[in-house]
Formats: structure tokens, C-alpha cells, sequence
């Protein structure tokens, strides 16, 4: 039965609806409860409808029990309904019975940060938005950071891209708005259906704001996925009838929007993240041979369905995989899966520093790849002729002449994105550091050479990889001083490396407000033509006390050298 609390009226509004599908989720139903009696916003002002979708399990129960021991406050509903197997038709049921004047969707095994109701309604009346995003933390998944950089007060997809980066409903909307332009989520098991509802909501408005400074929302996947339909095996052909089903908003009446760039980079999105990354990587290869099949032909249809020049907005790794796809070359997309599935970038810490209560780290990277799991990693190799990067491809692949075309990575290595970031171990928050990179190159030791002789002779005596390293670049610098026109000969073949470094100030890293307490770990990522990679710096990370008065010191669990290795630039 429904749990109405005596003391609240369903007719008396509210401020905002928390809704929440619930199905067989068991205890970590609780974790999101009681960060919900745990919000500063007034009880009188919020209620929480949990919508359960059929559950099996002792879920209901568990809340009904622990809202008995919580007596009546804040308004939390239970309302059970047969199983619809998703949680789009829970989500409409919650809709139709919020008294808020705001809605907010939260997933069931998810939790808000104490203050995260407060600031997303008052961020809401500040701006006059019918959306607001909240800072999310990832735990267990990635979640959106770059959104999160500066305050936005009236983002419009219509305009920008900025957007897709949170295609998820968990965000707060203005009630009226939902209900003004008829916003409804798919029922019945469709894959991507908060991508439809959020995409129309975006169209619908120029008014999205978001929480920059204050981590609102807790975005979790456990280890465990029973309760987690969303993370059931995927069948290609339905996941991309569900792809089509997001790209046909961009024609409907209320949300056209007109051919042109704009429109091939919101297409770009689903085509490239939803539909060619599945046959790329990893996400291929961990596919049985049935199964990959399956996704090939569903996503080579979609391919030859759109027109060409959608390929132009996507990411450089991608048109490669898209080449392929519109040929229906599947054995060598198999093959150039197995390639990119080692792609990886590796960076080391040059040296630390604190002066004056900042922290200064000199770091660099290179794009590196991996031919199996355990084996040693070598330097991407990429060819430059005419001041112009093309990756290089195994034979078959480059053999297509689309493919060639599409591994210049010119303009990727331009646009390469090199950031430090900030990720505090115990509550998931990462912050970006501002930073200044520059790419360098590394001339490629050619087999048969004399350093590639150093090099093996140093595996083979099983010395240390960075003394190999170390070995070996002395050696190619050496040779390549002698070369006619010394060191300012352009290699054939080289390595991309990134050299940079930036400074962490604890009293102000956090949007101008101090870090958390915690341990907060240093990552650098890499994006470069659509691989984007976030690796920790090993040994690096800042202990902040939680008396505010206690002076922040680093801990370095393994001891790192100031330098390791001097970069190579030609």
C-alpha cells in the first residue's frame, strides 16, 4: 500500500518532487532515502514519490519499514505499479502525481549531497530556468565534469554542444514546463529513452542553468547490475531502432532543427558515441563473434542511412571506424578494433613542488599502444610529411582509400586537449586544473637501427623500462645530430608527446573555494582525435585535514623522481 504521511496534504504544493522508479533494488534503496531526510532545504518544502516497477524483492518493505521509523516527515509516497521492465513509465506516474513546482528525477540506487535540493531550486529562481543541472560525481562510471567548469546561467542547445555532455534526466525541471510542452518518457523497454526525453526538453528551451561550485548529485553503477535493468545485455538491432528514434527529434515540428553544421554535430553525437563507438575498441572485441556480427550490420545500415558529410563532425578515431562501416569492411574492422583496443597514453611525473601553499607539478605523456594486456607499451606511431600527422593504420585498413583519408589526425593534434584533474577519493568529485600543454615530437626508433639494437640488448639483460628508455633516446638523439641538417630533420615516423605542467591551490581549487577534506588524487588526461583518457599520477596526491586551519602536505606513497626523463623535441 502507499505510505502517505498524515500531517501533508497531496493538494498542498511544494517547492520540488524528487521521483524515483524503483525496481528489486534492494537495500541500497535506503542510501538515497536517508540522503533525502538528510537535505537542508525545509521537509515541508520537498516531497519524494518512489514509483516501484513490479518488484520481487523485499524493496518496498524496506522502505515502507524504514519510513514507519522515520515517522511523517518529510512527504514520502510509495506507489506501486505492474511491471512495465523500465523506468519510463515510473517516471510518467511520478510526473502526474508531483505536487512540486519543480521536478527532479534520481535514479533508485543514486543519492543528492545534503544541500543539492536547496541550491538547484534556488539556482532555478535566480536564473528563471526550466532546467538545472547539478554537479554530478561519478562513482563506478564517468560522469560529466567539463559542463561544470564555469557557472552557466541559460545554455541553449540550439546554439551550443555543451549540452550533450548530460543527456541523463537526472536534473531538476520547472513542472510547467514539462507539463506546458507535454514531456513524456517512452514507456515499455526502450533503450535510450531518457536521451529522447532530455533532448526535446533542450529544443524546447533556451533557459538551462547549472550547479558548478557544489557536487549535487551521486551517479553510482554497483558491481552488482541484478537490480540495474539498464545494464542488461544489449541487442544491436532494437539499441539502434532507439538511435534512430533520438535523431528523429531533430525533424519533428517542435524541435526541428535545419541542416546544416549544427545539425551534423548533434547527429555526430548518437552516431558516433551511441552507434560507431559499439564497434570500436574494446566494446567491440568483448562481444562474442555472434554478437559483433550483429552489431556490424546494425550499425552499417545506420551508416548508409546518413549522409557522408555527417562523418566530418565526428572524431578523427571514429571516421576511421565509419569509413569502414560504410564500406563493409568487418573483417578489417575487427582488425583495427583489436589496434585501437591498445591505444593508452602514459604519463610521467617530472616534478612537484609546493611554495607559498600551491602545489606545482611538471608532467608529460605520450600516445602509446599495447598489442596485448601485461605486454609493453610503445609510442603510437603516427607519419608526418608537409606538417601534416597521419596515424598509422595495420595495411588492410590503409588499403581503403576512405580510411587513409580519414587517419589525419592534423587537426586532432591542434585541438588536443591536455588536462589535470583533481578526484577526491572519497566522494568522487573531479575538478579540472587549468593547465598549458605543448605538443612535442619523438623521432621513432626504425627496426634494425642501432638504437633499436640498444633496445633490445637492454630487454634481453631485463633492464628497468625507464633505464631502457633512457638508453635508447640518448642514443637516437645522437644519431640524428649527425644526420645532414642535424636535429631540425623531420622524422619520417615519430611519437606524439605532451608536455605540461600546472598549479593546484587547496584554498581555491574548488571553483574558488577550498578543497573538500580528503585525500584528492592527480590525474592528467589526454583527448586527442576521441580517445580521451584520464590516468593518475602515481604517488601524487593532496591530503587536506579536515581542520581547516591545517596546512595541506602531499603524500607520496612511492617516492617520484624530479625528473625521469627529458622530453625529445625536433
Amino acid at each position: 500500500m502507499p505510505v502517505t504521511p498524515p500531517s501533508v496534504s497531496r493538494t498542498t504544493p511544494v517547492k520540488v518532487t524528487v521521483v524515483v522508479p524503483t525496481h528489486n533494488t534492494g537495500e541500497t534503496i535506503l542510501t538515497g532515502l536517508h540522503s533525502f531526510l538528510a537535505q537542508t532545504m525545509p521537509r515541508t518544502d520537498f516531497e519524494v514519490i518512489y514509483v516501484d516497477d513490479g518488484s520481487t524483492d523485499d524493496t518496498v518493505a524496506l522502505l515502507e519499514s524504514e519510513l514507519a521509523r522515520q515517522g511523517a516527515e518529510p512527504a514520502i509516497r510509495v506507489i506501486r505499479t505492474a511491471n512495465s521492465g523500465w523506468p519510463g513509465r515510473p517516471r510518467n506516474i511520478g510526473m502526474d502525481a508531483a505536487r512540486g513546482e519543480f521536478v527532479h528525477f534520481v535514479d533508485d540506487d543514486d543519492w543528492l549531497a545534503p544541500e543539492a535540493l536547496e541550491r538547484t531550486c534556488a539556482r532555478a529562481e535566480e536564473t528563471g530556468a526550466d532546467i538545472v543541472i547539478g554537479r554530478m560525481a561519478g562513482h563506478g562510471r564517468r560522469a560529466p565534469r567539463a559542463l561544470f567548469e564555469k557557472p552557466i546561467a541559460s545554455a541553449d542547445l540550439r546554439s551550443d554542444t555543451a549540452l550533450l555532455a548530460s543527456m541523463t534526466v537526472h536534473k531538476l525541471f520547472r513542472r510547467s514546463f514539462l507539463q506546458e510542452n507535454r514531456l513524456r518518457f517512452e514507456e515499455g523497454q526502450v533503450r535510450l529513452e531518457d536521451h529522447m526525453f532530455t533532448l526535446r526538453a533542450y529544443l524546447l528551451t533556451s533557459r538551462v542553468a547549472t550547479v558548478h561550485d557544489y557536487t549535487c548529485y551521486h551517479w553510482v553503477r554497483h558491481r552488482s547490475e541484478d537490480h540495474n535493468i539498464s545494464y542488461e545485455s544489449i541487442e544491436p538491432g532494437p539499441y539502434l531502432d532507439s538511435v534512430r528514434k533520438v535523431l528523429a527529434i531533430l525533424d519533428a515540428p517542435d524541435t526541428y532543427v535545419p541542416h546544416g553544421r549544427h545539425r551534423r554535430r548533434l547527429t555526430a553525437n548518437w552516431y558516433g558515441k551511441k552507434a560507431l563507438a559499439r564497434i570500436s575498441g574494446e566494446l567491440l572485441l568483448g562481444q562474442s563473434a555472434r554478437r559483433r556480427a550483429e552489431w556490424f550490420e546494425a550499425v552499417s545500415a545506420l551508416a548508409c542511412d546518413l549522409p557522408p558529410e555527417t562523418d566530418t563532425s565526428l572524431p578523427t578515431r571514429l571516421r576511421i571506424v565509419g569509413a569502414l562501416a560504410r564500406r563493409g569492411e568487418r573483417e578489417l574492422l575487427e582488425e583495427h578494433a583489436e589496434f585501437e583496443a591498445g591505444v593508452d597514453h602514459r604519463p610521467v611525473v617530472r616534478s612537484t613542488g609546493w611554495k607559498d601553499g600551491r602545489l606545482t607539478v611538471r608532467c608529460g605523456t605520450r600516445l602509446v599502444r599495447t598489442e596485448e594486456k601485461g605486454a609493453r607499451a610503445l609510442p603510437l606511431p603516427f607519419s608526418r610529411a608537409r606538417n601534416r600527422y597521419r596515424l598509422q593504420l595495420a595495411p588492410g585498413v590503409a588499403a581503403v582509400p576512405e580510411a587513409a583519408e580519414a587517419a589525419d589526425f592534423t587537426g586532432a593534434v591542434r585541438r588536443s586537449n591536455v588536462r589535470g584533474l583533481l578526484r577526491h577519493r572519497e566522494g568522487g568529485t573531479t575538478l579540472s586544473v587549468p593547465l598549458t600543454h605543448r605538443v612535442v615530437e619523438v623521432p621513432l626508433r626504425q627496426e634494425g637501427t642501432a638504437a633499436d639494437f640498444v633496445a633490445k640488448a637492454a630487454r634481453r639483460m631485463r633492464l628497468p623500462d625507464r633505464l631502457t628508455d633512457r638508453l635508447t633516446d640518448r642514443l637516437t638523439d645522437r644519431l640524428t645530430s649527425r644526420l645532414p641538417g642535424g636535429g631540425n630533420r623531420e622524422p619520417d615516423l615519430c611519437a606524439l608527446g605532451f608536455e605540461t605542467e600546472f598549479t593546484v591551490d587547496p584554498s581555491s581549487a574548488d571553483n574558488g573555494r577550498p578543497l573538500a577534506p580528503g585525500t584528492w588524487d592527480l590525474q592528467l588526461q589526454l583527448g586527442c582525435g576521441g580517445w580521451r583518457m584520464a590516468r593518475r599520477l602515481r604517488g601524487c596526491s593532496i591530503e587536506v585535514p579536515a581542520e581547516a586551519e591545517a596546512q595541506p602536505q602531499t603524500s607520496r606513497r612511492r617516492p617520484v623522481a624530479p625528473v625521469l626523463r627529458p622530453a625529445v623535441s625536433r
